[in-house]
């Protein structure tokens, strides 16, 4: 879909949400929540895109741990956890020693399905900042997750 297609039905779905708000019972009709969503969608992908793109701009001009790791956490809250690796490693590599970068890679690897990834990102946030209670609640859960998963390996070859 062309800018210009987009743009008339950002127009018209806001349109619609003018009217359903000044005239209550066309809220109430069938389609209109589902119109209210894709309002909303829209507003949330723009917004994205826009955020994105000022970060990237941010990183191509002047390359910083903090720029890194907020656009590693915009693309975590899309559910884009292998684009978020790539930039909390960025991160990483501009401040080896913030144990909060490893603790954040380890949710995007832990979001993947990467446990021991993500274990290993939690191990080395531990070993900057033993006290870190999120690290090391994400070590307790993996540990957790593969005891039952070797059970149940266990279980599958007696049966």
């Amino acid at each position: 879909m062309d800018k210009k297609m987009k743009s008339k039905k950002l127009i018209t779905l806001l349109l619609f949400c003018i009217t359903a708000l000044n005239y209550p019972a066309l809220a109430k009709l069938p389609d209109s929540s589902k119109i209210l969503q894709q309002v909303g969608q829209i507003m949330q992908d723009n917004k994205f895109k826009e955020s994105e793109q000022k970060l990237k701009n941010i990183i191509a001009n002047s390359p910083s741990k903090q720029a890194y790791v907020e656009l590693a956490n915009l693309y975590i809250g899309q559910n884009k956890n292998q684009e978020a690796i790539g930039y909390y490693q960025e991160a990483a590599l501009l401040e080896p020693t913030d144990p909060k970068v490893f603790t954040s890679m380890s949710v995007a690897y832990l979001h993947l399905g990467f446990y021991e990834a993500s274990k290993a990102m939690a191990q080395q946030a531990l070993a900057l900042k033993p006290t870190l209670e999120h690290a090391s609640k994400i070590v307790e859960y993996i540990d957790k997750k593969q005891a039952v998963l070797a059970r149940a390996a266990k279980a599958g070859k007696t049966n």
